[in-house]
């Protein structure tokens, strides 16, 4: 089982704390420029200062009410302190601001008085190239500008009237549009916490003209609500005027419509008492004859139900008459006689018999009595109904007779109602009549003023010494992170032990990092053979030796695999090779990379190529003998391929191969097979027998474990007896 990837270790402070002191560098770096860049910034930036004021909004704080508001106290909600916000806000107000200090002539607040801007010679550039560069694509496209007309040619029509209301807010403040717009932007109002208290700022490049519009402000606003009340309450002093003489015409003509119909009605005799009597009795009357009428019905009902259901016997039992119970007494006698003779003498005895006549006889009788109940309550049914009919006709009658005299009284009552009706809101708005002249005198603010601005002394941007310090934190924070995210980042394998400890297998070998005209496999090869005591051939002879001494002695059989487009592992077969042919062993590489046959290309260019091929060979169409060339000079015999269409696994996991590879190891003493890069399953080398050495190629430098976790799982799926890892591209070996 291979070990555990050191990878899969949290990461502890104490690696933190070391790779922090590793790279502080980062951290001194990061703080250096973000300090540098904020004194920059610092700079260039112009001051501006903020002028602070307080006013406390009384418990009428309102710029407008409804009519009956005015005369009323009412406290203030959240609601309508926003409300007073957005009015010391409003255009009405800020142009009033606006016009009292004259800041049309303040440059900050009028651009048309400072002074041009030079455009510097990269500008000009810029602006030439941009604008060619859109004269030219209108030109191309047919945008040509129209020329203007001349100014005596534009239609002189009146404007319609959606041009007149588009253009309402503009006329409001006229030239003062573009200064208004930019002292609302320099302003600033809230309400403090959940109290009455607002607190207005204002900022600006001259503090004097900071704590001037803060003051101006509020007093324009604490004068714009004199105002607008003392307009109110004169607007609705005389509407009330209006109303309260209209509303004492009404109340007089309402209360002489009262004593009129009075007297009307006294002249009339009036027999009410009498009538409400006889209301009462045909009442008491009428509910007792509809009650028993109702349990008249009831009892009908349920004889009639029983009898339908279960017989005449059952509704007999509702019968509470004499005889009724007398014969339900003799039926049930009979019965119990019934059942001692049936005990005595047997179902068919003549005793038996004769009681059984008497009880048809007295079931007759019974059944008789429920008929002639039925009737009787059929009779009362109909007798009372005539009865609760006649009382409910004279009731009606009766109740007529009484809406007809008391019609009178009611009118009588809605008349009245509406002098009290008139009385109450003439009396209402007489009052409020007389509080709207009191008022209407009393010019009295809405809000006091709690403290005026003072001209600051210091600017509130930049704050030079917070925003160096801030820029210092935050630099070396992100130092911090930095370096966090470094140390937190999948590491690249460059050495054998981090390759050995992060995937858990073993390393065989290393092979040295070589230059790109000195990885040819004819100069690979020249190398080892000229000096065999040199870095390559003694990387070469180790990897076979580690080979050998995994497998328990000669390493017959050895496959190699690599990740995608990895040319290493060419490159390692052929070392491998020449090394068991140094040793004196007879040996075949075989290029059994059936996707891109690499090492047939590279040893193409310099060795020629039998007419044969291991593709060949395994369809049959030339006999093995004819693929397999000696490279007399290398020591060794290469078997070449070319690409084929089927996948890995479905080529060698055959007979066919297993034959073939039972006839090189017949033949040579050592077989190696340069396999298909591991890329997906569909690459897995599957032999039906078992290998001696499976060894898989990991450049240095360019992959991490991760990378490799699925490669090295297709390479393990070969069938070998001993995996292990081969690290090129080591920058520590020089194959020089």
């Amino acid at each position: 089982m291979p070990r555990p990837r050191e990878e899969a270790a949290h990461f502890r402070p104490r690696d933190l704390m070391r790779a922090l002191r590793a790279k502080a560098w980062i951290i001194v770096t990061c703080t250096v420029v973000a300090v540098a860049a904020t004194i920059v910034m610092l700079a260039g930036a112009t001051p501006r200062y903020a002028a602070y004021s307080q006013m406390l909004l009384g418990e009428q704080g309102l710029s407008s009410r409804n009519t009956f508001d005015l005369v009323e106290s009412q406290s203030l909600s959240n609601t309508v302190i926003e409300g007073e916000l957005a009015v010391l806000q409003s255009n009405a107000l800020l142009v009033r601001v606006a016009r009292r200090l004259e800041l049309d002539t303040v440059p900050e607040f009028n651009p048309d008085l400072l002074p041009p801007e030079e455009p510097s010679a990269l500008k000009s550039t810029v602006q030439g190239i941009v604008s060619g560069t859109t004269n030219g694509i209108k030109s191309i496209l047919g945008m040509a500008e129209e020329p203007v007309e001349a100014a005596d040619e534009v239609d002189d029509a009146e404007p319609s009237a959606i041009d007149q209301a588009a253009v309402t807010g503009s006329d409001e403040l006229g030239a003062m549009e573009s200064v208004v717009g930019k002292l609302r932007n320099s302003i600033s109002v809230r309400q403090l916490g959940s109290s009455y208290v607002v607190q207005v700022s204002a900022s600006s490049s001259d503090p004097r003209v900071a704590a001037a519009i803060v003051n101006t402000l509020m007093d324009e606003y604490i004068s714009f609500l004199s105002d607008k009340r003392f307009q109110a309450a004169r607007r609705f002093s005389t509407w009330l005027e209006t109303r309260v003489e209209g509303l004492a015409e009404q109340l007089e003509a309402s209360e002489r419509d009262v004593f009129e119909f009075r007297a009307t009605m006294d002249a009339e005799a009036d027999s009410r008492e009498r009538l409400d009597q006889q209301l009462r009795e045909l009442t008491s009357r009428l509910v007792a004859q509809r009650s028993e009428l109702a349990e008249v019905t009831a009892t009908l009902e349920k004889m009639r139900n029983a009898m339908d259901s279960s017989g005449p016997m059952t509704a007999a039992n509702l019968i509470s008459s004499d005889e009724a119970f007398e014969y339900r007494a003799e039926l049930g006698e009979l019965n119990r006689r019934k059942a001692a003779a049936i005990s005595n003498f047997g179902e068919d005895s003549p005793q038996v018999l004769s009681i059984e006549r008497s009880i048809n006889s007295v079931e007759e009788g019974l059944s008789l009595e429920v008929e002639r109940e039925i009737a009787r309550l059929e009779n009362s049914t109909a007798v009372l109904g005539v009865v609760v009919s006649s009382l409910e006709a004279s009731m009606r009658e009766l109740s007529t007779t009484i809406l007809g005299l008391t019609g009178e009284e009611i009118e009588l009552n809605q008349l009245q109602r509406i002098v009290d009706a008139n009385q109450r809101v003439y009396q209402e708005f007489l009052g409020r009549f007389r509080e709207a002249n009191e008022i209407q005198n009393l010019q009295t603010p809405d809000a006091d003023v709690i403290s005026y601005a003072g001209v600051p002394n210091s600017p509130v941007y930049p704050r030079k010494k917070l925003s160096v310090i801030l820029a210092g934190v935050g630099g070396m924070f992100a130092g911090i992170m930095l370096i966090l995210m470094m140390e937190m980042a999948p590491k690249k394998i460059s050495t054998a032990e981090q390759l050995s400890r992060r995937t858990g297998v073993s390393v065989y070998g290393r092979i040295p990092r070589l230059a790109s005209r000195s990885s040819r496999p004819s100069n690979v090869l020249s190398a080892m053979r000229t000096r065999p005591d040199g870095p390559l051939a003694h990387a070469a002879l180790r990897l076979a030796s580690n080979a050998d001494m995994r497998s328990g002695g000669t390493a017959r059989s050895i496959v190699l695999s690599s990740i995608e487009a990895c040319s290493d592992k060419s490159l390692a077969a052929l070392m491998l090779g020449w090394a068991k042919a140094h040793r004196g062993y007879r040996c075949v590489v075989v290029d059994a990379d059936i996707r891109r046959a690499e090492l047939t290309t590279l040893l193409g260019d310099d060795y020629p190529m039998p007419e044969g091929s291991l593709a060949q060979v395994l369809y049959g169409e030339c006999h093995m003998n004819d693929a397999v060339i000696e490279l007399k000079d290398l020591g060794f015999y290469f078997m070449p391929t070319i690409p084929m269409g089927s996948d890995p696994a479905v080529v060698f996991d055959t007979a066919k191969f297993q034959t073939i590879m039972d006839s090189l190891l017949d033949l040579f003493d050592v077989v190696i097979l340069d396999a298909p890069a591991a890329v997906d399953l569909s690459d897995a080398f599957l032999p039906t027998e078992q290998l001696d050495i499976g060894l898989f190629i990991v450049p240095a430098g360019q992959s991490t474990a991760d990378d490799l976790e699925m490669p090295l799982r297709i390479s393990r799926s070969a069938g070998v007896r001993n995996h292990g890892l081969v690290l090129s591209r080591d920058r520590t070996l020089t194959a020089s």
